[in-house]
C-alpha cells in the first residue's frame, strides 16, 4: 500500500511545466489536457502530489494557455488546492525557459519541480524530501533500474559518483541511471538556467549540467517507485496498461476475481471510464443484473436457470467496474463503496431466496428454507467478521487463504455454474456451508491472536505510537549510490469486497 505524506503547511511548492505544445502525441490538445482513462494528464499529477500533502502548486503555461488556464480553474476547487498559473513568454524555446518563468514567484524556496507529462509515485517527493538539497543544490530523483524503463533510447540517463550527478545526457555512453523529470531545487537552479542561456541553450537539462559542473546537482534514489515519461502515442497506450493493471488489487482480490473477474471488468472499465457513466450508477446497474438473474432462477424451469446463472456471474463483473472506474476517474468515496456494499447483500438475499423458493416448489418442507437461512446468514457473517477482526485487533485479518475465499466473487461463480448445469440449490448449500467454515477459521484465528496479544479498549491511538508527522523528522542523507536496484518502477497507479 502506498505511504503518503502527511499533509503539512511546511511542504515546499510543486512546480509543474505544462507550457509546451506536446506535437509528438500527435494530439490536436494541449499535452496537459490529454485524457488518460478518465482524467486528463495534469489533473493525474496534482492529484498525485495532492495525495502526498502538497496544497500549493505553480503551474506554467504557454501553449494553448486559456484551455488550460480553465481547466485548472476547475481542479482547483474540485481537489480543494492552491494553483496559480504562469505565463512563460519564450515557452517555446524550450523547458528551461519555461523553468524561469517562475523565478520571481517560487522567491528563495524550496520547490518541486516536475513535467506535464511525467506521472509518478507520490513516495517519489517522500524521498527527496528526506533527502534534502543542501544550499545551493538540486535534488534529480533517479532510477537505477535500468531494465523497467519504457523506452529507454528516449530517456535522460545520469552517471553518479559519491551520491552526485557527473554526467546528465540522454546519449550517454556509461550511465546509472535515468532521470524520472522529479526535482527539489534550490532557486540556485535559475541561476544556472540564465548561464545556460546566455550560452544559447534553453532545455531544463543544459541547467542542470551547469549545476553538475560546479557539483551541485545530487541523485537521491527512487528506484522501484512508479513513473512514466508520456510523450509519444505509445507510452500514452503504455500508460492506459499500467493503470488497467493497477486496478488488480493484489491479495486484496479473491480467486474467482483475480483469475477471471478482473480482466474482463478491467476490459469494461476502459470503455466506461471514456462516458458519462458515474461509478455508483454501475453499482446500481450491476445490482439490477443480479435481480433479473434472480428473478430468471425464481421461475424454477432448467432454461431459466442457465439464463439467471449467466445474469448473476455478469452482474458480478460488473460489479467491478464500479471500484475501477471510481479510481481510475479519482471519484472514489465512502458512500460509493458502503452503497455497492449494502446492495451486493440485498443481491446475495435476493439470489438465496429465489433458489430456495424454487426448489422448495418441488421439495415442499423446511429443509430448504432451513438451508437457505444457513447460506443466507453465512453471506453476512463472512464479511463481518473480518471487519470485526480489524476494529477489534487493530490490524486487517492476513490469512491470506480464507481472506480470498471469504470474498462473494467465489460464491456467485460456484452458484452460477450450480444453475447452469441444474444444480442451483445444491451449490447454494455448498457455499453456504463453506461460507460458515471461513467464518469459524477467522473466530479461531482471532481468538488465538486475542489470548497472545491482549488489546486495549477501543479508542484513539494512544499518543506514544502516533506516527511523527513527517514535516518534524531530521532529514536523512542516502549514502547508497552507483548501484542498479531491483525494484518494480515504471507501473502506474482499488473497492471493498466481502
Amino acid at each position: 500500500m502506498r505511504r503518503d505524506l502527511t499533509v503539512s503547511a511546511e511542504l515546499p511548492p510543486v512546480v509543474i511545466l505544462a507550457a509546451g505544445e506536446g506535437s509528438r502525441l500527435r494530439s490536436n490538445m494541449s499535452k496537459p489536457l490529454v485524457p488518460l482513462l478518465g482524467q486528463t494528464l495534469i489533473e493525474r499529477i496534482l492529484r498525485s502530489c495532492a495525495s502526498a500533502g502538497v496544497r500549493q502548486f505553480v503551474v506554467v503555461v504557454g501553449h494553448m494557455e486559456d484551455q488550460v488556464r480553465g481547466h485548472l480553474r476547475v481542479l482547483e476547487e474540485r481537489l480543494g488546492v492552491s494553483v496559480s498559473c504562469v505565463h512563460a513568454e519564450d515557452w517555446a524555446l524550450g523547458n528551461g525557459a519555461s523553468t524561469r518563468a517562475v523565478a520571481s514567484r517560487v522567491g528563495n524556496r524550496r520547490f518541486f519541480l516536475a513535467m506535464a507529462d511525467h506521472l509518478f509515485d507520490p513516495e517519489i517527493l517522500n524521498k527527496l524530501l528526506l533527502d534534502p538539497p543542501g544550499s545551493g543544490e538540486v535534488c534529480v530523483a533517479i532510477d537505477y533500474d535500468k531494465q523497467r524503463i519504457f523506452d529507454l533510447d528516449d530517456a535522460t540517463k545520469v552517471s553518479c559518483a559519491d551520491g552526485r550527478i557527473v554526467a546528465i545526457a540522454k546519449n550517454l555512453d556509461e550511465w546509472d541511471g535515468i532521470d524520472t523529470g522529479v526535482f527539489l531545487c534550490t532557486p540556485e537552479l535559475f541561476s544556472a538556467l540564465a548561464k545556460a542561456q546566455d550560452a544559447g541553450h534553453h532545455s531544463l537539462s543544459r541547467g542542470i549540467e551547469q549545476l553538475v559542473s560546479r557539483g551541485l546537482a545530487r541523485a537521491v534514489d527512487v528506484t522501484g517507485c512508479r513513473w512514466l515519461d508520456i510523450d509519444t502515442p505509445a507510452a500514452l497506450e503504455e500508460a492506459e496498461r499500467r493503470l488497467l493493471a493497477s486496478l488488480h488489487k493484489g491479495g486484496q482480490d479473491g480467486f474467482v476475481s483475480r483469475w477471471m473477474n478482473r480482466s474482463l471488468s478491467t476490459r469494461l472499465s476502459k470503455y466506461l471510464v471514456r462516458t458519462a457513466i458515474t461509478p455508483n450508477q454501475i453499482t446500481v446497474i450491476a445490482f439490477l443484473i443480479s435481480l433479473m438473474g434472480s428473478a430468471f432462477l425464481f421461475l424454477g424451469t432448467y432454461a431459466a436457470g442457465v439464463l439467471g446463472g449467466v445474469l448473476m456471474q455478469a452482474g458480478s463483473v460488473v460489479d467491478g467496474s464500479d471500484g475501477e472506474v471510481a479510481r481510475l476517474k479519482g471519484s472514489a468515496t465512502p458512500r460509493g463503496a458502503w452503497m455497492d456494499t449494502m446492495l451486493d447483500r440485498y443481491a446475495d438475499l435476493a439470489m438465496t431466496f429465489a433458489i430456495v423458493a424454487a426448489y422448495a416448489r418441488h421439495f415442499p418442507g423446511s429443509f430448504p428454507w432451513i438451508t437457505g437461512m444457513v447460506a443466507a446468514t453465512g453471506f453476512i457473517l463472512v464479511g463481518y467478521v473480518t471487519k470485526e477482526f480489524a476494529l477489534r485487533h487493530r490490524s486487517e485479518f492476513s490469512h491470506d487463504f480464507l481472506n480470498r475465499v471469504k470474498h462473494r466473487d467465489l460464491r456467485v461463480l460456484v452458484i452460477s455454474a450450480g444453475a447452469v448445469v441444474g444444480f442451483a440449490f445444491e451449490a447454494l448449500l455448498v457455499v453456504g456451508v463453506l461460507s460458515h467454515a471461513v467464518v469459524a477459521g477467522v473466530m479461531v484465528l482471532g481468538w488465538r491472536s486475542s489470548s497472545a496479544h491482549p488489546t486495549h479498549p477501543i479508542g484513539p491511538t494512544p499518543a506514544a505510537i502516533t506516527p511523527e508527522p513527517l514535516s518534524r523528522r531530521r532529514p536523512v542523507r542516502s549514502t547508497r549510490h552507483n548501484r542498479v536496484g531491483t525494484g518494480q518502477s515504471g507501473s502506474l497507479d482499488v473497492e471493498q469486497e466481502a
